[in-house]
């Protein structure tokens, strides 16, 4: 079932686009993640919710229970957890059967403590307790994981899970993108010219290192695949802007993100030759399509420039300089 359905939604404020071409579906139940910046998670939020109106496009809603939570969201920090609890139980007119899940959530030991000696650990799973005892069909919540300890982590993932078991859907909107693996069954990236595009992950299969039986080796496709977690994320070619060699390991740049690849230099650059990317030095592959100027500071010296607002610079060989203009002028 859906519970809300955005298509080619946008929002622009004072003549700024905010969001733009939004079109995703979010079905009962689901765990999703979406990589983009704060501000437009909160424009995202509040669009979903109700309280701001779009610019164009439609929204389709199912359900108006609907929490969100933005990681600038404050606490009552001279309240205990106690008391802090049974404010919004109260605002929602919750039950008192929230008691039995106290443990679910870590914070039994904690329910007398006042909110100003709580570590942020133990804050973000008051707060996702707080919108639970709501009973919301959807909560909406950024980067919940930021600056948690692993411990932290491990049990804000467990409360998750635990939520879910009462079909309450979850979205995470967040700017890191390990962050969204460890947290979403489907992931999502904004792009400010394209909208969403959907990552393809894979989940760890017990099964990876079994050589036996057939194998299928589909032809004419290839995606790098990079580890992150307990998942595997994979990307088209186009969408890589360049490959980076640190300490012997390939790093694939995407944006400002970079992703190991547990494949070599040699290997990626085989593979992607006929995908248009090129060894411009011996530590860097670059996306031909990305470049955009080529700076010579001096006469051994030839810089890459590449598109986008960081414009990365890449070194290019001397020695590779006529091969790289034969390629592009061809």
């Amino acid at each position: 079932m859906s519970l809300i359905s955005l298509k080619n939604v946008t929002k622009q404020s004072n003549g700024v686009t905010d969001l733009k071409n939004i079109n995703l579906n979010i079905d009962s139940n689901s765990k999703i993640g979406i990589k983009i910046t704060p501000s437009a998670s909160k424009t995202l939020f509040e669009l979903i919710s109700g309280n701001i109106p779009i610019s164009s496009g439609s929204i389709v809603k199912n359900t108006d229970s609907i929490i969100y939570e933005l990681q600038t969201d404050g606490f009552y920090d001279s309240f205990t957890v106690k008391k802090y609890i049974k404010l919004f139980k109260k605002i929602s007119n919750a039950d008192n059967k929230y008691l039995n899940y106290l443990q679910e959530f870590s914070i039994e030991d904690i329910w007398n403590t006042k909110i100003k000696n709580l570590s942020s650990d133990q804050k973000r799973r008051i707060s996702l307790f707080r919108m639970f005892i709501s009973a919301p069909s959807l909560i909406l919540i950024e980067s919940p994981l930021t600056n948690l300890t692993d411990e932290g982590i491990e049990l804000y993932l467990k409360a998750v899970d635990f939520i879910r078991n009462f079909h309450i859907t979850v979205l995470f909107t967040s700017y890191y993108m390990e962050e969204l693996l460890l947290l979403s069954d489907e992931v999502y990236r904004y792009n400010d010219k394209l909208g969403l595009e959907k990552i393809d992950i894979a989940e760890e299969d017990d099964t990876t290192n079994d050589d036996s039986g057939e194998k299928f080796h589909p032809q004419n496709v290839f995606k790098v695949a990079c580890k992150m977690a307990d998942k595997t994320i994979f990307f088209s070619p186009d969408e890589i802007d360049f490959i980076e060699s640190i300490n012997s390991v390939s790093n694939i740049r995407i944006g400002d993100e970079y992703y190991p690849s547990s494949l070599t230099m040699n290997d990626l650059e085989e593979k992607l030759a006929h995908f248009g990317f090129y060894r411009c030095h011996r530590s860097y592959l670059v996306n031909l399509q990305r470049i955009s100027e080529l700076i010579s500071y001096s006469r051994n010296s030839y810089t890459l420039i590449l598109k986008g607002s960081n414009k990365e610079k890449l070194p290019l060989s001397r020695t590779k300089m006529e091969d790289l203009r034969k390629l592009i002028e061809s």
